[in-house]
């Protein structure tokens, strides 16, 4: 899973699940293929400064850098269903006095 800014598709984390660990925890759990399970996965909390009217998109894929391939490999086809997934994001209102801006160079990616 990838986090994105939504407008500009500029990445702001990312998260890998290993289906043997969809409880949460750190035992390993056996999964039979063609099982339905419900993974949870948690993002490590980030400071991220969104413009206005920009959203956050979640990208789920099954290949590239994020990617994590199951233990039991081709035969653990995992299907997301969209309308049975749910994302909790806490909004945090901050003020100018409470958040640490790094000096930037110009081309950086939030001087864009």
């Amino acid at each position: 899973v990838e986090m994105q800014d939504a407008e500009t598709g500029l990445r702001l984390g990312h998260a890998t699940m290993d289906v043997r660990y969809h409880a949460g925890g750190y035992e390993a759990q056996t999964v039979i293929p063609g099982q339905e399970i419900t993974l949870l996965m948690e993002f490590q909390a980030i400071d991220a400064i969104l413009p206005a009217g920009h959203g956050i998109r979640f990208v789920l894929s099954d290949q590239g850098e994020d990617y994590l391939a199951p233990a039991c490999g081709n035969s653990c086809t995992v299907h997301v269903l969209p309308s049975l997934s749910t994302a909790e994001l806490p909004l945090i209102e901050r003020s100018d006095s409470d958040v640490l801006i790094t000096p930037q160079s110009e081309e950086a990616a939030n001087n864009l």
